[in-house]
């Protein structure tokens, strides 16, 4: 004796056969080719679909990118280095090391505690600069005399070391100070120490 296959049978297993070969008849129909450019979009791709693999080496630059979109954990470790970044586009206070072997924490950056020169001022303000950094102004400098930990010029206490700031008549020029408080002010054709404050 056959079994009778009933119309709700068929109809069951005609569904079923449908069901499960659409995606891949659909998948068969539309190739890339078909797709013009730019008409599939972000909204159109379901999340967690494309990956890096997906993608070409290098077609996706920071232009691609929205501003904030890529944070520290979307970046491996290991992959970026000094090179990768721009000068100065990561402040000394954002690294995980605030401030060098030698320097203290203070001015809201670091300062070396050994002086460096001597140098005309405008060398001195181009180390400043290559550190990443600046001369300390008159109130800082007087507050790094005053303490001992803070080497001074060569040893002297009365030797000059600049500051960032100028003389207040025409012609501007610069202003040193020894440890002892006496200044010089018109610093600019000297050559004394300095300290720079970076970060």
């Amino acid at each position: 004796m056959r079994p009778r296959l009933s119309p709700s049978f068929v109809v069951a297993v005609l569904a079923l056969v449908v069901a499960t070969s659409g995606t891949g008849y659909a998948a068969g129909l539309i190739t890339s080719r078909q797709i013009a450019d730019n008409t599939i979009r972000s909204q159109d791709i379901r999340n967690g679909t494309v990956t890096g693999r997906d993608l070409r080496d290098r077609s996706v630059t920071g232009a691609d990118l929205r501003d904030g979109s890529v944070t520290g954990a979307d970046v491996r470790d290991g992959t970026l280095s000094g090179a990768d970044l721009a000068a100065g586009s990561v402040p000394r206070s954002r690294l995980a090391t605030a401030c060098a072997a030698g320097e203290e924490r203070v001015f809201g950056g670091c300062v070396r505690r050994a002086a460096s020169g001597p140098s005309s001022f405008q060398a001195a303000i181009d180390d400043c600069n290559r550190r990443d950094g600046r001369l300390p102004t008159t109130l800082e400098l007087t507050w790094i005399a005053a303490h001992d930990e803070y080497g001074w010029a060569d040893g002297s206490a009365n030797q000059y070391e600049f500051t960032s700031d100028y003389t207040g008549a025409n012609p501007f020029t610069p202003i040193a100070f020894d440890r002892l408080g006496f200044s010089v002010s018109n610093a600019s054709g000297q050559f004394f120490w300095h300290h720079c404050v970076t970060g």
